[in-house]
């Protein structure tokens, strides 16, 4: 059993001690409407369980918080502006996995590389949102912005915060793929318009797994001499937003495959 104990944090100490134990809890059990599980004592608890840390309300209220409506406010603004979520970093990995054996030399192998980016990147991007831990908060938390609740404003505004991240995040991206692949923007769209368009589409379908379970795939003679291959329905929707937005930039230099 962890030990009791009182001791005295700084007011930062005391912030990201509670942060994290409100995180837990709601990873734990979802964000209930109008975060009714994240009242201080049920936090206090969970700090004393995992530290053996003693807190209470004389330990927080005007010094880290004004009050509990303004700590849960905290929190999930805090989910909200969160734009390193792990899921992002395993979907580049899957896809930097396969970008060393594109043939790029032809229009013809570029486009045929840019789809194998989107079978790969799809079903990564599918399968790692689907066992997230931290997506489901966040989208709690969108929803919970909607509801018109005395902090809907400063978690809107945090919300604001981390699109704006997380966009500028995967515009570097998209473009990186863009110039590897030879591809350019059809008129009159942009990286900003696709970006969005892109999200929305990941979102979206994030969300229907997370009330269906994982989405059946399908296969299509997208391999090498047409050989089937597995895919999910948001690699095929993410080819198709490629196909609408990009076309071959004509001026891009081709270099050779990397077997030659």
């Amino acid at each position: 059993m962890t030990q009791k104990r009182r001791v005295r944090l700084s007011r930062d100490e005391l912030r990201h001690l509670m942060l994290a134990a409100g995180q837990q809890i709601v990873q734990e059990e979802g964000v209930e409407t109008g975060a009714t599980n994240l009242t201080f004592k049920r936090v206090f608890e969970h700090v004393e369980k995992d530290t053996g840390v003693q807190l209470t309300n004389a330990s927080v209220i005007r010094r880290v918080w004004e009050n509990q409506a303004d700590f849960q406010a905290d929190l999930l603004s805090a989910i909200a502006r969160d734009h390193e979520r792990p899921e992002i970093g395993q979907t580049l990995h899957a896809v930097a996995e396969v970008v060393d054996s594109f043939d790029l030399s032809t229009e013809e192998s570029r486009l045929s590389a840019m789809r194998e980016l989107c079978r790969v990147g799809g079903a990564a991007s599918s399968e790692t949102l689907q066992t997230s831990r931290n997506w489901p908060l966040w989208i709690s938390v969108v929803a919970l912005a909607t509801n018109g609740s005395e902090h809907t404003s400063r978690v809107r505004d945090s919300l604001m915060e981390g699109y704006a991240s997380v966009t500028k995040f995967w515009e570097e991206n998209y473009g990186g793929f863009m110039d590897l692949l030879g591809l350019r923007f059809r008129a009159p769209w942009t990286m900003r318009q696709y970006t969005i368009a892109i999200t929305a589409l990941s979102e979206g379908y994030a969300l229907r797994q997370h009330i269906e379970g994982k989405l059946e795939s399908f296969t299509r003679p997208t391999g090498p001499d047409g050989a089937l291959q597995e895919w999910t329905l948001f690699a095929a929707a993410m080819e198709a937003l490629v196909l609408q937005f990009m076309e071959p930039d004509p001026e891009f230099t081709p270099r050779p495959p990397a077997h030659v």
